[in-house]
């Protein structure tokens, strides 16, 4: 009888061992691709590391699985912003990382689900089937993929906005890729500083006028039309008072606070932006007069603010952009208007720009600011005149919705 119970016991603790074993190694097949988006730094044995898609070298290694399943000859040759495929095999690998179902295959990110208990079980957070992020990337459906794919029905308030913002855009700003187009208005400031020099050909006089640091203040509208096309229509105010001349000569200046209109049209290709604009803008001038200051021998300096309608043209180009970052420079070239005043014609005249931005989008609203630096040349019947402007802006925008 001993030998029977012996056999008994031996063949249960097997049985138990391999129960656990196989409980241990459980396999559901994945049902769907899983991709990923290589980010700015990435590497690829990193991810396969993070995703604990071990061993990820060798023969039959995850790296080797991972170049074949993607057709890639060169694991150096990943450009940022690929979808790659993930040599996932089983579902229990993908668990705890957040997973966006887009039908026929799935997104992971890098970031793990937060775990919260809950009268002793654990909740993992996820946002809820009325989250308008998700909305927007299922083209607006009432359902939340996430929601159906996980089972699990939380409130949206669980999600951050930062989080928000990475499955909007799957942590990269990708110009018409991502959800760029919304309507929005926004105020902005600035500070400026121009140099005008010139010769009066009716007296021979000659100088350089500087402007004191000219604040700068206005608001506008900005609207997405089509997926690749918005404009923008503003307002703004500059004040920009003239220093005295470089030889003391006095100054009499009309007007200080000058106002700009102005209305442009953009379309955007990938990292390209072409900009179409019409504005009408006050601009100094002034001459040298001898008759209207008469008790200075050396005469004075007559500056007048004048209307002018610009039409700009500009390319721009996204340099750099990561996150809810971007940088974009950008090039313009704008025909001066022709008018007159009471006392002398402007001729036509031309200019030049060069400017960098840079954006920060915090979902609901961002926050912009612009480097920009101008030359133009813009004659009068009795004077020569050139102008150079350097000036920076920042801007603070609300969305009014997205599309």
């Amino acid at each position: 009888m001993i030998a029977p119970v012996k056999i008994f016991i031996l063949t249960a603790f097997a049985l138990f061992f391999v129960m656990q074993k196989a409980n241990a190694d459980v396999c559901t097949p994945v049902a769907k691709p899983t991709k990923y988006v290589v980010k700015r730094g990435d590497h690829i044995a990193e991810i396969l590391r993070i995703f604990k898609l071990e061993p990820v070298f060798g023969n039959g290694g995850t790296l080797e699985q991972l170049l074949k399943q993607n057709n890639i000859p060169n694991e150096n040759s990943i450009a940022e912003k690929t979808e790659l495929t993930l040599p996932f095999t089983c579902e229990q690998q993908t668990n705890g990382w957040r997973i966006l179902d887009r039908g026929e295959d799935r997104l992971i990110t890098g970031d793990k689900l937060e775990q919260k208990k809950s009268k002793g079980v654990d909740q993992t957070s996820l946002p809820g089937s009325k989250d308008r992020a998700l909305e927007i990337l299922e083209g607006d459906k009432a359902s939340d993929p996430l929601a159906e794919s996980t089972g699990t029905d939380v409130p949206n308030e669980e999600m951050s906005e930062a989080l928000r913002y990475r499955m909007i855009c799957d942590g990269e700003w990708t110009g018409t890729e991502c959800v760029t187009r919304y309507s929005s208005l926004y105020a902005l400031g600035g500070a400026w500083y121009s140099r005008y020099d010139g010769t009066d050909a009716t007296t021979g006089g000659e100088g350089t006028l500087l402007s004191k640091m000219k604040p700068e203040f206005g608001f506008g509208w900005h609207n997405y039309w089509f997926e690749n096309f918005r404009t923008n229509l503003g307002i703004s105010h500059q004040y920009n008072e003239i220093h005295p001349e470089v030889r003391e000569r006095p100054i009499v200046q009309d007007k200080k606070l000058l106002t700009s209109l102005f209305i442009d049209a953009r379309f955007e290709t990938g990292p390209f932006g072409f900009t179409f604009g019409i504005s009408q803008a006050e601009r100094l001038f002034y001459r040298f007069l001898r008759e209207n200051i008469v008790l200075f021998e050396d005469g004075g300096v007559i500056v007048n603010a004048v209307p002018i309608m610009i039409y700009r043209g500009a390319i721009s180009y996204m340099f750099y952009q990561a996150g809810k970052y971007r940088f974009d420079a950008e090039v313009g070239f704008a025909n001066l208007q022709a008018t007159s005043t009471g006392a002398y014609n402007v001729k036509e005249g031309s200019a030049a720009d060069i400017s960098i931005t840079v954006q920060h989008d915090r979902v609901k609203t961002y926050l912009f600011g612009t480097l920009k630096y101008e030359q133009s040349q813009q004659d009068t019947d009795i004077l020569i005149q050139r102008a150079k402007e350097i000036g920076v802006k920042f801007g603070y925008a609300w969305k009014l919705k997205d599309w």
